[in-house]
Parts: structure tokens; C-alpha cells; sequence
């Protein structure tokens, strides 16, 4: 049965450097925990009866590979590594997997088969189980969102999550949340919107301070569908000129675009 766990490492206590939840029998919620690295990314395991695809390796301070190769053991799967995105705190590890996809843009939409960057959406079969892949980019140029049909889970990276969302291009982030948005509209049911961070607080509107490695009283993972909605929702009333946007589940953070690959807050960092 789907669940996710009551609490999940906040780095407030000594612990392993990742905590796996396995949400069902088939997906893997792995974060790596504030106390190796303060952005505490959620990294996502997706088997099917072929493929396993892991998104995203983490910030690189952690053997990730050894917990991946724990959680295959036994099972005959070809291991995919792709991301969400090329930002430093959710490539970091790369190098300790054999082969991964790309970071650009060119290179994701090559491996994928997407020949009309950014409007085209493709399927991607692990075999008995569908992935919808859909080009998202405003926060990276290379960003995507996975839809998965069978738990109808919508993996947003870091285009929304319980945090601040940092916009580095804004018109691209806008369409991008509206194309977004439409994919739900059009008819592809959404249980819950996975996003790879929790910078919130229980309290709404309240996000931790930047940088923050205790998390005490986080907010939850999991997103309502409705909170796409909202973002869209919002974007589409800011209009062309970015602004800050506080919501209950979110912040809108309209930052300059970094002058290298690195991680979404500290891109952040830098423009200020």
C-alpha cells in the first residue's frame, strides 16, 4: 500500500546519510540527510520489470551507489540514471554510476527522444510501467517532470516542491508551469506532486532560513495537486515581470541566472 513515512530525516539527530521509504513496492523515495549535505535532496527509484530508472544522484557527499545497488539486489533491471535537472546538489554523484544521461538539454532531449524541445511530451516504458516525460525548463534549461501512469505521482524536481522556487528565466518557468498545469487538465490524474526539496515550515508560508540543516517541524513532502493549480495560477496574474510570491506551500524566488552549474541555492546566492 502507497504511504509515505510519519517523519522523515530532518538531520536534527545522528542517522544513516539516506533515508529509503519505499512508497510502494515499486518506488523508492531515498533523501540524503541535512546532516551530509543542508539541501537534503529527494532523490526517486522507479522499477519496472526491465528498467529502473533513478532520478537524480544528490549533492555527492554520500555513497549513494551503495544504497541504489542495496535496493536492486536481486533484481535482473537495467539501471537508467537521468535527472531533474543539472544543478550541482542533484548531479553531485554521478561519477560513482557507471553510465548517466546528460545534463543539457540537448543531451536529455537525445536520450529521450524529444525532437521538439520544450512543447513535446514522450513516453519512456520501463517495462509495464509508462513514464510520461514533459521538458519543464525556467528553473534549469534542462529541467523535466516525470508523470508516472501507474501511481499517478507527478515528480516536478525542482520547479515546485514545499519550498522556494527559484526562477532563473522567468518567461520560460511560466510557460513551463502552464504547459504543466494543461498536462493535468488535459486528463492525466494526479494523486500527489513529488517535488526533490522541503524548505517550508509547518507554519503556512514560512520557509526555513537559507541554508538551514534542521529542519524541525517541516512541512510535508507530498503536494496536492491544486498547489500546480495555484502556481499556475499565480504566474499567470504576476505576468511578464518576475516577482516574489509568497503562497502557503511555496515561494516564488525570481533570482539572476548563475554563471555556472551549481545548486539552486546557491545560483540564489550568487545573484544577490
Amino acid at each position: 500500500m502507497a504511504s509515505f513515512p510519519r517523519q522523515w530525516d530532518d538531520g536534527t539527530t545522528d542517522g544513516p546519510d539516506h533515508h529509503v521509504h519505499w512508497y510502494d513496492e515499486r518506488t523508492a523515495i531515498i533523501r540524503q540527510s541535512l546532516r551530509t549535505n543542508f539541501e537534503g535532496p529527494f532523490i526517486y527509484l522507479l522499477l519496472g520489470s526491465e528498467r529502473a530508472l533513478l532520478l537524480d544522484t544528490g549533492t555527492g557527499h554520500t555513497d549513494l551507489r551503495a544504497v541504489v545497488d542495496e535496493l536492486l539486489e536481486g533484481r535482473d533491471l537495467e539501471l537508467v540514471v537521468a535527472h531533474t535537472h543539472g544543478h550541482g546538489d542533484h548531479v553531485g554523484g554521478d561519477a560513482q554510476f557507471d553510465a548517466v544521461v546528460g545534463r543539457s538539454a540537448a543531451d536529455v532531449a537525445e536520450y529521450f527522444g524529444i525532437t521538439s524541445w520544450p512543447e513535446q511530451l514522450v513516453q519512456f516504458d520501463l517495462g509495464e510501467r509508462v513514464l510520461d516525460v514533459i521538458p519543464i525548463p525556467g528553473h534549469h534549461p534542462a529541467h523535466v517532470a516525470f508523470y508516472d501512469r501507474e501511481t499517478r505521482l507527478l515528480l516536478t524536481g525542482d520547479s515546485l516542491y514545499p519550498g522556494r522556487l527559484y526562477v532563473f528565466d522567468w518567461p520560460a518557468f511560466r510557460q513551463s508551469v502552464e504547459r504543466l498545469a494543461g498536462f493535468v487538465a488535459a486528463g492525466n490524474p494526479v494523486e500527489l506532486v513529488l517535488g526533490t526539496h522541503i524548505e517550508m515550515t509547518r507554519q503556512p508560508g514560512v520557509d526555513f532560513d537559507l541554508g538551514a540543516d534542521r529542519h524541525p517541524g517541516e512541512h510535508e513532502l507530498q503536494l496536492d495537486p491544486a498547489v500546480l493549480t495555484e502556481l499556475a495560477e499565480v504566474l499567470s496574474e504576476a505576468g511578464p515581470e518576475p516577482r516574489r510570491i509568497v503562497r502557503d506551500h511555496f515561494i516564488v524566488y525570481p533570482v539572476e541566472t548563475p554563471t555556472r552549474e551549481t545548486s539552486h541555492t546557491q545560483g540564489a546566492v550568487q545573484a544577490d
